[in-house]
Parts: C-alpha cells; sequence; structure tokens
C-alpha cells in the first residue's frame, strides 16, 4: 500500500503553502484535521488560512498541535477509559516529601528537595515520551566498572522504579507525558478501526515512538498525509544511509524507518531551488563531504555573516539589523537563538529603539512585578523586618500600604532616613521603633506602625508547615498592595502576570498541604523554588511588535519571516548537577548515552534541531548569522 507521504522544498514559505494546498484540495476546507507539533505553529496556521483565502473569512479545519493533545482537541471518547493525569505540582510535591525521607544526603531542606523533584520529573516525563522502563534501563547503564558508584544512585532512583508507580496506581493516576502517549495511541487505534472520511494531515519530522504510530496510521488513511518539513530532496540513497544523530535529517530519517518508507516515497510538491541546494550541499553527513571536492554553483544571495566582539555588540548589532528591517513597510524579521541570555539583550536593546519584540519564550515569572513583590516580602518576614530586606520591599511599586502609592515612597524614605541608616536594629519592628522616639520622626513612626498591623499576622512561627507559610506570604502582599482606589488582589493578581503568578500559588498551596514543616527562613528559597521554569507568555497583539520577533529552534520551525537572524546556535543547554552523590552521573549518561532503543542524546538531537534551522533558510528572503 502507498503511503501518504509528501513535503515542500526548503525554500517554499511552509505555513502558507500548506494553507493553500488544503484549501485546493478536493472536499470542504472545514471537514478534516491538521495536526502540527506546537501551538505557536497551530496559531500561525490559522493567519496562513486566512491570507490564503484572501483574507476573507472561512471556516478552519480542527488544528491540534500534538506537544499539548488532549481528548477535547481530538473528540476521542476513548480516552474516558485512561486514568487522569496526576497534576505536575502534587507530583512534585510527591517526590520532595519522598526525597526528604531519605535524609539531609538526598536534599538538606524542602527547597533543595523540590527542585531535585522537579529533575526526577523530567525523567520521568522524558522516559514515559520514549516509552522507557526505567527500572529496566537503568541497571545497566552504565560500565560494570562504575558498579559500586553506581549503586548509590540506583537505591535513590528507588523512589522512581518502586515507590512512585504504587503511589500512581494507589491514586489511580499516571503521570502527564505517558497519557499523552497514551492519547496519541487511542487516536491511532481509533482511526486504525474506523477510518475517517475527512481529510487527516499530519506535519511531523521526528516524535516519539507513539507519534510514529500514528503517523503510520495517518499515512495509510484513504485522505490522510504525512508531510515533512524540511526534508531535503538532494541528498542520496547513500547520503541517508551515512546521517548521524546529529543531522538535521536524522529525525526523518528514524520517522520513515518507523513507517517501513523510503526517502524515495516522499512525493515532492513543487520544485527546489539553488539556494535550497547550497545549504544541502553544507549540510551533507561526514560521510559524503567528498562531493564538496567537486565543482558546484552555490547560490549564496541573501544569506551574510557578523562577527561580533563581544556578546554585548552582538545583541546590539542584531538589534540592529531587525530594526533596519522595519523600515521597509511590512517587512518581517525575527532572531532565532537557544541563547536565552542572548534573547533578553537583544530584547533590551529593541526596547531602546522603542520596539517591544515578540519573544516566543515569554519572561520568567519570577521576574514579573508580582512575583518580584512575593519574593522581597518572603525576605524581609524571614529576616524579621531586617533594614535592606525591608527598605527594598517599600521601594517596591506595588508596595502601598492602604496609601497613594506616592505618599507610601515618600514615607519610606522619611523612615529610611530617620531609623533605617546606620548600625543594625534589633530583630522586628520593635528594634526600628527604637530609633524613632523622638517627636520628629512622628510621620515616620506612624507609618512604622501601619505596617506593623498590616504584617501582625504574617510573622511566622520558627517552624510552619510550608502551606500556611505561602498563605501568610500572600496575604501579607495583598495587605500591602491596598490602596485607596483598589483592593489589594486587584493590583497584586492583575494582568497576565498576576494571573498566572495566583494560579501556581493555590496549586502550590494544595501541594504544600502534605509536606513537614519548615523553618521561617526557608521561605524565600521555597518561593524561588516554586517559580523556578514558570513563564508568562503574553498575547502578541498585545505588547509585541507585529513585525519582529524572537524565537527559540523549536517556535522557529515552520515560521517564516522575511529576514531571519540566526545568533547564538553554539550554545547548548548544559544540564546542572542536581545534588545527590551520583544522580548528577545519572544525568549525564541519561542525556549523553542512550537508556533506550530509539532515544537518542538529547545533546545531538538539540544540535541536529539547530541545523535544521538552517536547511529551512532559503524560505528567508534574507538570513544574517552572527
Amino acid at each position: 500500500m502507498k503511503l501518504g507521504l509528501g513535503a515542500f522544498p526548503p525554500e517554499a514559505p511552509f505555513l502558507a503553502s500548506l494553507a493553500a494546498t488544503w484549501l485546493q484540495a478536493e472536499g470542504d476546507a472545514a471537514n478534516g484535521v491538521i495536526l502540527l507539533p506546537t501551538r505557536r505553529a497551530a496559531q500561525a496556521l490559522a493567519g496562513a488560512f486566512l491570507e490564503a483565502n484572501g483574507n476573507q473569512a472561512l471556516l478552519l479545519p480542527r488544528i491540534i498541535a500534538t506537544g499539548a493533545i488532549d481528548e477535547a482537541g481530538l473528540a476521542l471518547t476513548a480516552a474516558l477509559d485512561l486514568p487522569p493525569a496526576i497534576a505536575p505540582l502534587r507530583r512534585q510535591a510527591i517526590l520532595a516529601r519522598l526525597i526528604l525521607a531519605r535524609g539531609a544526603d538526598a536534599a538538606p531542606n524542602l527547597p533543595a528537595a523540590w527542585a531535585l523533584a522537579r529533575d526526577l520529573a523530567t525523567l520521568l516525563d522524558e522516559a514515559d515520551t520514549a516509552e522507557i522502563n526505567l527500572a529496566h534501563a537503568l541497571p545497566g547503564l552504565v560500565p560494570a566498572e562504575l558498579a559500586a558508584h553506581w549503586q548509590k544512585t540506583l537505591e535513590f532512583l528507588e523512589i522512581l522504579t518502586q515507590a512512585w508507580p504504587a503511589i500512581l496506581q494507589a491514586e489511580q493516576k499516571i503521570d502527564p507525558a505517558a497519557r499523552q502517549m497514551a492519547l496519541l495511541d487511542a487516536q491511532a487505534a481509533a482511526w486504525r478501526e474506523r477510518p475517517p472520511e475527512f481529510r487527516v494531515w499530519l506535519v511531523a519530522a521526528e516524535g516519539p515512538p507513539a507519534l510514529a504510530r500514528l503517523a503510520a496510521v495517518i499515512a495509510g488513511l484513504p485522505a490522510g498525509r504525512v508531510i515533512l518539513p524540511g526534508f531535503d530532496f538532494a541528498l542520496l540513497p547513500e547520503d541517508w544511509e551515512a546521517l548521524e544523530d546529529s543531522h538535521p535529517q536524522a529525525g526523518i530519517a528514524r520517522l520513515l524507518a518507523a513507517l517501513g518508507a523510503a526517502p524515495g516515497d516522499v512525493e515532492r510538491v513543487a520544485p527546489a531551488a539553488a539556494r535550497s541546494a547550497t545549504l544541502s550541499r553544507a549540510l551533507l553527513p561526514a560521510a559524503s563531504l567528498a562531493a564538496w571536492q567537486k565543482p558546484a554553483t552555490l547560490d549564496v544571495s541573501g544569506l551574510a555573516l557578523l562577527n561580533a566582539p563581544d556578546e554585548a555588540a552582538s545583541a546590539t548589532a542584531i538589534a540592529m539589523v531587525l530594526r533596519e528591517a522595519l523600515e521597509v513597510p511590512g517587512r518581517t524579521a525575527a532572531l532565532i537563538t537557544p541563547d536565552r541570555a542572548l534573547a533578553r539583550r537583544v530584547a533590551a536593546e529593541l526596547a531602546r529603539f522603542g520596539v517591544a519584540a515578540d519573544d516566543s519564550a515569554g519572561e520568567g515569572l519570577a521576574e514579573t512585578p508580582p512575583a518580584v513583590f512575593l519574593r522581597l516580602a518572603a525576605r524581609a518576614l524571614a529576616e524579621q523586618f531586617a533594614p535592606l530586606p525591608l527598605l527594598a520591599l517599600l521601594q517596591h511599586p506595588l508596595t502601598a500600604a492602604g496609601l497613594p502609592p506616592e505618599l507610601c515612597r515618600e514615607n519610606a524614605r522619611r523612615l529610611e532616613r530617620a531609623a533605617l541608616r546606620g548600625p543594625r536594629p534589633a530583630p522586628g519592628f520593635d528594634g526600628v521603633k527604637f530609633r524613632l522616639a523622638e517627636p520628629k520622626h512622628g510621620i515616620a513612626l506612624a507609618f512604622l506602625e501601619r505596617l506593623e498591623n498590616l504584617l501582625r499576622d504574617a510573622v511566622m512561627p520558627v517552624a510552619i508547615n510550608p502551606a500556611e507559610a505561602l498563605r501568610r506570604l500572600l496575604a501579607a502582599g495583598e495587605a500591602l498592595a491596598e490602596t485607596p482606589e483598589l483592593p489589594g488582589p486587584a493590583r497584586l493578581w492583575s494582568g497576565e502576570a498576576g494571573a498566572k503568578l495566583a494560579e501556581l500559588c493555590l496549586e502550590a498551596m494544595a501541594a504544600l498541604e502534605t509536606l513537614p514543616d519548615i523553618p521561617a527562613a526557608d521561605l524565600p528559597a521555597l518561593l524561588d523554588a516554586l517559580l523556578e521554569g514558570a513563564v508568562v507568555r503574553r498575547p502578541r497583539t498585545k505588547d509585541g511588535h507585529p513585525r519582529v520577533a524572537i524565537w527559540g529552534i523549536q517556535e522557529a520551525a515552520l515560521q517564516q519571516v522575511d529576514l531571519a537572524v540566526l545568533g547564538g546556535l553554539g550554545v547548548g543547554d548544559d544540564l546542572a548537577d542536581l545534588g545527590l552523590e551520583g544522580l548528577g552521573e545519572l544525568a549525564r549518561h541519561h542525556r549523553g548515552g542512550r537508556l533506550g532503543s530509539g532515544v537518542g542524546p538529547r545533546r545531538r538531537r538539540q544540535t541536529g534541531r539547530r541545523c535544521l534551522v538552517l536547511s529551512r533558510l532559503p524560505c528567508c528572503r534574507r538570513c544574517r548569522r552572527c
């Protein structure tokens, strides 16, 4: 049976070509399903349909992101038979409790255990995605000469191999990634038993085994098609056989092998151009580099290389290039980089030009104003209102203490001059009051007493339940944020950052209830651990410039701009030591080796994705490498 496999040439704008091809095909355009790798690509495809239809309204097919799939988007009744996924924060809390039960050698306190639990949860999700049984894979992961060293790590990882499966079974739940893979398998089984009459198209260049099984079913449907973005038609059969894991076509090769297909089975939708052949030649596998000795006509039009002396100069140059692109009406530009530090630098430089770039990675929740406000409040409470943390809290824009913000700031400056300079006072407000005994400090004393009344209930005992500590912190934050015009909650939880923070805190309070008491001094570290990794993504139409974007490697897939700037492609995601002797070795072997069949090293897969960005450059009119 012939499989429905196709690919657009690299120089074709992928989403625009996909929308046009869908609309030109026979049948009702609204009756069908298109599965894309990411939510960003799914959102962009809706805009591509509008442009392909001459900006006229139309009914769209169901567009689903396989990276965030659920039963609602698939309208899959078989999902009702699957156990629900355990909430991520509850899973992290249970893992943290299991880590603490192993003593100080595993984690000295709850914040450290929480961070380590996050890494273990990530390992669980990666194993579930790759369909690896950790209980079987871990013992044979390292050479025999490291057996004694490895034994300590294996004993610790019994949390995942023994305790965690029993907990899931008792709660009748499964891990989130395992449920995602089960949904893909359930959909594949449903379409295999009852092939749909409508069109089903899947866009994938690589994926976990469950996605490969779904792709095999879709490719065999009468109206099914699997579209391979970035497929290189110029590679010869011997080149495909020589591909390494780090090559941009390696993921496609693995997917084709899982489908039982060969590169020659992929249908060419349109002819290729000279520039795509140039980049294909540049990205030949190592075993085929002898072809470079043969003369060839290379089309490097629109490509440029910029070497900057340092990161600051590189960020400034990139920002200037992006800003220059805006001088041409309608021209779009994007920075594509895995380096978050470079992305932040470029965003700051663009802000100097009055350009707010849309950053696909969002903003770290911990760095948003409401989160910074709570972090300052936690530090002030933990240090018993010592001068420095108290003053930092009072200077935050959200602090009002029931007064107009400008009056609160004025009183804070008056308090600083009268009592917070010089030798450090005794802990608590009483130590500060001692310096305000003179009548001339009456206003500062009244302001300090106002603060004391607002924060009296937030003062914590030596040991406290972490959920109660967080609850008291939030109550103190709401009280401090209040103004005569607005209640504290309305100011603290407003906007996308406030809503995200409120959601996280509510989930965290429920998850932390079952954990042991912590010293009050650990509250700031615990709050930082809770906020780590959380991001806020604002709607692009609200703040970001409509023609300038900053994308990561994954987010850039399938996108198209007139000018693409590639920066920091040599920067990788270094894996931090997880804190337990031997567990760092587990992480390094897990990321740098193989846990089971079909799972390649993460660093090599990341390299392949970066090269895939290079192979997609023909769809951009201009490109600069910084």
